[in-house]
């Protein structure tokens, strides 16, 4: 039998034939564009996940706990109470730099298309003085951890970058590093790879067409990752140049830090396997997930899974971990949320730790999210392109974090908000999550650090998110993440006094920070 023949019957076989409606009024290439995309699907697995609904914890809240105390570490609580063993971690993270064990690794699979913004995610610029993307914010603050493992150890490799990309973003992004020099690191240090696709399905489980000639797919969702790390031959990758310990993030954080030595060096002295980063949850109806422990094991619970009053439960008034126990809500002092762990996709975990999670064994365990969606399609009938106004097809999705549960020792790092998290998710009509708030949540964590260096902020901070120009006198100022990574080397800032818009970067041959004050029409 051809080819074309065996790929009919095993279509026919699974109930999907209809992907060949057009064959006849095909063009060679379009022909062959078609039977690459149905060879490419695994119809015995496709069959496995539309007959079976998608697995859900039943009764979750009768066996939900929250984390225990004993694997929690706290940002906040160490700089109070313990400073000395914050620049422990530190010190220790910045050991792994220097011996070339410690990689980074991007999700950036996703388009900006809630944004408004149809490229990769990563190109976008949410309007800083600097004009600065994501991609480079990103790139450079690596560059200038490698000094500090430097200045420590008198040496440092340089940081693997890992960066998965979807058949959507690979191309532009790609093209973007080569076309900015790939911002200053060797190309071999930045290793590009593409996650899988599946097949989108319309309601009835029929596999829907893009085109006559191309099935309609979506990335694998960011768990994709494991099995990417597998048929990529990236696990590889990492054992040949040493990799021990990877820090995984989400392309649209502004405020995350790469690597986040606080982090890496708390896991690195717990000897964790794997470990979440989190911010607190403060309000029950907030749209995040929560760490918590489901028979025994620790997992994300998204806030879909749990009712209203078990999100709204607090901790007791009289608990003995005040720190971590209260917060200022703006009407008072009240206990903090009992699930308020709120994930923000960034992990830690250890290379033996993915080598484990990606055999197939575990991998085939990892459940598949629904996802409903609007996805074009080409009507059967007609041979139209049809853009649907509602969901009209489901997409399956696996999470970085469904992992979570095969952890022999994890751990969780409470970081401050306003430092280390404000995603970038909705466009600019949204008051929420939008450029607006990104651009604010920088620049006021970037007053925050002159301020501690002795800067002088005329008319205000800077601190107040009001995203703004430095219109009317409030004085903003960038710092470039080659001068500092959270706060050191702002000395040139000490009694300065800002007004308008600054930006302080790192002059190129005296390897020095130069401030400069930005007239309107340049910001």
């Amino acid at each position: 039998m051809s080819e074309e023949q065996l790929l009919r019957e095993a279509a026919k076989t699974f109930g999907q034939d209809h992907v060949f409606t057009f064959w006849d009024v095909l063009s060679d290439s379009e022909r062959s564009v078609l039977l690459k995309n149905v060879n490419e699907i695994d119809f015995e697995n496709i069959r496995d996940l539309l007959q079976v609904p998608e697995k859900r914890s039943p009764n979750i809240e009768e066996r939900l706990v929250p984390p225990e105390e004993d694997i929690c570490g706290s940002l906040m609580e160490l700089r109070a109470n313990d400073p000395a063993l914050l620049k422990h971690y530190q010190r220790v993270a910045l050991k792994a730099v220097h011996e070339g064990k410690l990689a980074v690794l991007l999700l950036a699979g996703g388009q900006g298309t809630r944004l408004g913004f149809h490229l990769p995610k990563g190109l976008f610029s949410p309007d800083l003085p600097s004009g600065r993307s994501l991609y480079q914010i990103q790139a450079e603050q690596l560059l200038r951890v490698q000094q500090l493992a430097q200045a420590e150890f008198g040496s440092a490799k340089p940081i693997p970058w890992y960066i998965m990309t979807s058949e959507c973003t690979e191309e532009t992004t790609v093209e973007f590093f080569v076309s900015h020099k790939f911002f200053g690191h060797s190309p071999k240090s930045i290793i590009f790879f593409e996650q899988f696709t599946r097949p989108a399905f319309d309601f009835n489980g029929k596999i829907l067409l893009e085109k006559k000639y191309k099935l309609s797919t979506a990335p694998d969702g960011n768990g994709g990752l494991y099995r990417a790390l597998r048929q990529r031959h990236i696990l590889e990758d990492m054992e040949a140049r040493g990799v021990e310990y990877i820090q995984i993030y989400c392309v649209d954080n502004i405020l995350v830090k790469l690597p986040d030595l606080d982090f890496v060096g708390f896991c690195l002295e717990r000897s964790s396997d794997c470990a979440a980063e989190v911010v607190q949850k403060l309000e029950p109806t907030e749209p995040i997930g929560v760490v918590g422990m489901v028979d025994g094991r620790y997992r994300v619970v998204e806030y879909s899974e749990i009712s209203r009053e078990t999100a709204a439960l607090r901790c007791s008034l009289n608990s003995t971990d005040e720190p971590q126990t209260a917060l200022e809500n703006g009407t008072g002092k009240q206990p903090r949320l009992v699930y308020s762990h709120g994930n923000i996709c960034v992990h830690f975990l250890t290379r033996q730790f993915l080598h484990r999670v990606c055999q197939p064994e575990p991998l085939s365990t990892l459940k598949y999210h629904v996802a409903k969606k609007k996805v074009p399609f080409v009507n059967l009938v007609t041979g139209q392109q049809v853009i649907p106004t509602e969901a009209n097809g489901i997409k399956f999705e696996q999470f970085v974090f469904d992992v979570f549960p095969f952890a022999e020792n994890f751990a969780i790092w409470e970081v401050p908000r306003n430092e280390r998290f404000s995603p970038l998710k909705n466009g600019p009509t949204a008051s929420t999550d939008c450029p607006k708030t990104s651009r604010a949540d920088y620049l006021a964590y970037h007053a925050s650090l002159a301020l501690a260096a002795g800067a002088i902020l005329t008319a205000g901070s800077g601190c107040e998110n009001d995203g703004e120009n430095g219109d009317g006198g409030e004085a903003v100022i960038e710092i470039s993440p080659l001068v500092s990574y959270a706060g050191e080397n702002l000395e040139c800032l000490k009694g300065k006094r800002l007004q308008g818009v600054n930006l302080l970067e790192l002059d190129r041959e005296s390897n020095q920070p130069v401030l400069k004050q930005l007239t309107m029409n340049q910001t």
